[in-house]
Order: C-alpha cells, then structure tokens, then sequence
C-alpha cells in the first residue's frame, strides 16, 4: 500500500513540474525561395489584353499590401491559329502589361500562348485556348415545379421550388456555369426571386454527346423583387423567367476561380495549393472564357 502511495505522489510531482516548466524555443522560418507570378485572363468580351507580372512574396515575416511587380520583361502574345503577335508595353501608372485588344483580336476557338522574358533571360510561357461562343439558346429550362405558399416559424413567407435547367451543345475540355436568379410572379402581379445555387459553384464540364443539368430544388423566403413586390405575396405562384449569365470557361480559368474561392475571406481556411500552370516554376494561372446574358422563360 505504501509503494502505491509513494508512486502516485511522484506521479502528481512530475506533473506538476512538466506543467510548469516553459522556456522559449527558437525554430528556423522554412527558406524562402522567390518566384515570378504572372496572372492573364483573355476573353473575347474583353477590350484589354492584360498581364499582370510580379514576384510571390514571404509567407512569414513583416508583409505589407504592395506587391513587387516587374516592368522590364519582354511579355508577348501570340495567336497560335492565326500566326500572330504582338508585344505588351509596360504601363507604369497600373503597374500592368496591358494593350488595347484590336492589336490582337482574341478569337473564340482561337489558340494563344504568352511568353514571358525576364531581364536576366529566364523563359515563362503558357498556352490557353479559348472556349467555343455560346449562343442565348445555349441554355434552357426544363421541368420545374412551385409549391404552395406557407408560412414559416417567424412568421414570413416561404415556398419549395424545383428547377431544372439543360445545357444546348457543349464540349469536353471546357467548363460551363450558370449565374442566374428565378424570378416568381404572384396571383397580383408582383415579382420574387432569388438567386440559383448550384453545387460546385454550378461549375461543369462539357459533354460533347450530352446534356449538362443543373438542379436547384430548395425552400425560398419571399421578399419584394424587381417589379416592387409587396411583404405578402398570395397564390398562385408562377414562374416568370430566369435570367442571368451563362459562362464557359478552360481549365486555366476554372481552376484559379474555384481555389481562389477556397479561401478568399475565410480565416479558418486550410493552405490551398494554387493552380499554376507556366512553365520553369512559375507560379499563377493563364487562363479564358466567355459568356452570353440571357432571360429564359418557361
């Protein structure tokens, strides 16, 4: 009995004397090895060709909102299919590469590569093609379905709806995603909507032989829309339109939209390993993409 005791004290003395023992530590930061960024996004809708060129800066230590740019690189644009380019000026008052896209039309179909010189003769170059042109008719409703209204707990106004919308001609290797808001109409002509969610931000890619689908099946909370709805809508509930844009996008472009997204104003969000896909180590996306507003009505 004595042996336990003796032991249980000297238990509670080695915790005690760990638990209070604390002394400082130093442990080295990892190396940081610098590396060239370079962001471009080329739409047809979009009247600049611009690159943005910089190098990536410490994870840890002091930072600070300015970002370290290079403006004596050599940074061209070439259209692979029509055998053409043109040379980016440096503009230095939005510390951008950037030229008026009538110097180079980006074309839909079109394939382009940028090379990237820097001035101790390092090479970056990417390539993106740009997606095919969609058309207004490229995107339709199909069945749907509107509940009856109901009151919830807090006293407001709610309804279940179904939704299906299908995609017209799309094609594997390209990424599509609609943006789009339902708008209801009531017994008294009043209108409510809201905005259609879809999962992976409703980001799919094509099917050449098939039809992409896109369901939204949820509860909607009624409130005033568009026309000046009134705080108490009544039955019957009809679908009025959809309207919204519809997107398409390459890899280049999907891919830094989705991680960007992973964390963007979230501080509890996990390392996301950022998309890349330049040459010799560089690190930030070349991507393209296009889109078509439309109103879709049933």
């Amino acid at each position: 009995m004595k042996k336990y005791y003796f032991h249980w004290i000297l238990g509670l003395l080695l915790v005690a004397t760990t638990g209070c023992y604390d002394q400082d530590a130093e442990v080295d930061l990892p190396t940081y090895n610098k590396r060239t960024a370079i962001t471009c996004y080329l739409s047809p809708k979009d009247q600049n060709i611009t690159v943005e060129l910089g190098h990536t800066m410490p994870y840890f230590g002091k930072q600070t909102s300015e970002i370290p740019r290079i403006g004596d690189a050599r940074v061209t644009v070439t259209d692979l299919t029509a055998n053409k380019s043109v040379l980016l000026p440096f503009d230095s008052s939005i510390m951008l590469y950037r030229i008026r896209a009538f110097a180079l039309p980006i074309v839909n179909g079109h394939e382009y590569r940028v090379d990237v010189i820097l001035k101790d003769g390092t090479v970056h170059w990417s390539k993106t093609k740009v997606p095919p042109a969609l058309k207004e008719t490229d995107l339709k409703i199909g069945e749907y379905r509107i509940g009856k209204l109901a009151t919830n707990d807090w006293g407001g106004q709610e309804v279940n709806v179904g939704l299906e919308l299908k995609s017209g001609t799309t094609l594997n290797g390209f990424y599509y995603a609609p943006k789009f808001e339902l708008v209801l109409e009531d017994g008294l002509g009043d209108f409510y909507g809201t905005e259609l969610f879809f999962s992976n931000e409703g980001i799919a890619e094509g099917k050449t032989s098939d039809t992409l689908r896109y369901l939204f099946n949820d509860r909607i909370f009624m409130g005033g829309f568009g026309g000046g709805g009134s705080n108490n809508a009544t039955d019957p509930l009809t679908l009025r339109e959809v309207v919204g844009t519809f997107w398409v996008m390459d890899e280049g472009y999907k891919e830094r939209y989705l991680r960007d997204l992973q964390i963007s104003d979230n501080p509890f969000a996990e390392p996301v390993l950022l998309f890349s896909n330049w040459s010799n180590d560089a690190v930030g996306a070349l991507g393209s993409y296009d889109w078509v507003e439309t109103s879709l009505v049933p």
